[in-house]
């Protein structure tokens, strides 16, 4: 069972672009489970998830951070006696750190599991372009991204995209920086390709 852990702030794009990710996922024969901290502007339509036999668990503690170890291993642990998925995409709230979790579910030790490399959503149209305006949970979650995905890229001017880009890559330069606009096949395609090589 492979973890995919996709952070980033409310309105990025996460639940999107986990749609059409677990989409080409299950398309070639793959068992999807989502585990949501988080419901943004889209939703995970109850009717899609049956579709594409995808089972989904909520994490609906009021205080997540002080909850959060024991949410995740109750839920991840709940999908793999039941399901027995092959993928497990997990949605983190804004104020999250992917890190943390990655580490809460080291320490399960449960048998069959990796960790893919953890997913970061970046609004490019919106994401300041200073380091010094980034909150701290947000410095975090970009230091310690393995993929950063620079989404609405449709929405943003070129000049923006550089300066973006020279940005993040000040503050992590061993992430792999990905365009994207998650309404795009192609685009969701290379994402998805760069997540399986590091599955396999």
């Amino acid at each position: 069972m492979e973890v995919v852990i996709v952070g980033g702030l409310a309105g990025s794009g996460k639940t999107t672009t986990i749609l059409r990710m677990a989409k080409i996922f299950n398309d070639a024969g793959r068992r999807i489970g989502i585990i949501v901290q988080e419901t943004g502007d889209v939703d995970y339509d109850e009717d899609t998830l049956l579709e594409m036999n995808i089972t989904k668990k909520n994490i609906e503690s009021v205080c997540i951070p002080c909850s959060l170890d024991a949410d995740i291993i109750s839920n991840i642990k709940s999908l793999y006696e039941e399901f027995k998925p092959d993928i497990v995409f997990i949605e983190a709230e804004e104020t999250v750190l992917p890190i943390r979790i990655k580490a809460d579910l080291q320490r399960m030790e449960l048998k069959d599991m990796h960790i893919a490399p953890i997913i970061i959503i970046v609004d490019a149209s919106e994401f300041p372009l200073e380091t010094d305006m980034l909150l701290r949970f947000t410095r975090i979650q970009i230091e310690n991204a393995n993929i950063i995905c620079l989404n609405k890229v449709d929405k943003a001017h070129k000049e923006r995209i550089a300066q973006l880009t020279h940005m993040l890559k000040k503050l992590n330069s061993y992430a792999y920086i990905l365009e994207l606009d998650a309404e795009s096949d192609e685009c969701i395609s290379v994402l998805v390709n760069a997540v399986a090589e590091a599955i396999h």
